[in-house]
């Protein structure tokens, strides 16, 4: 039998991540924010792989999103970031405020200065 104990999410863990470039991806393209930098933190991942919580820490930056790989759940610790959806509607988050990014989605991603969050994720397949 295998022992599974709790897995503790430590925000101050992110200080220790060493920031690199923004760059494209087949979903995302940079669109704005100068030279970008931003690191991520995987806290867990589960035995297959897929499932995974950890955090991330970006600059100013804008994105164009063509369609999200993953179905992602956002905690939003520090910064704001403001979402425009592609029917043109958009919303801003802030500090305690929480979303769900599903896989798929097509948008505008503007971080309004650097912002810190916790991040859960699992793709949809």
């Amino acid at each position: 039998m295998t022992i599974k104990n709790i897995v503790d999410l430590k925000p101050g863990e992110l200080e220790t991540v060493e920031l690199s470039a923004v760059t494209d991806h087949s979903y995302m393209k940079v669109v704005a924010g100068g030279n970008p930098v931003a690191g991520g933190l995987t806290s867990y991942q589960s035995s297959d792989g897929k499932f995974e919580a950890g955090f991330y820490h970006g600059s100013e930056v804008t994105l164009r999103i063509t369609g999200w790989p993953v179905d992602e759940f956002m905690y939003f610790l520090e910064g704001q970031v403001e979402i425009t959806n592609e029917d043109g509607s958009s919303k801003t988050y802030g500090p305690g405020d929480a979303l769900v990014m599903p896989r798929g989605f097509k948008g505008i991603w503007r971080q309004l200065g650097p912002i810190k969050k916790i991040n859960v994720s699992y793709p949809a397949e």
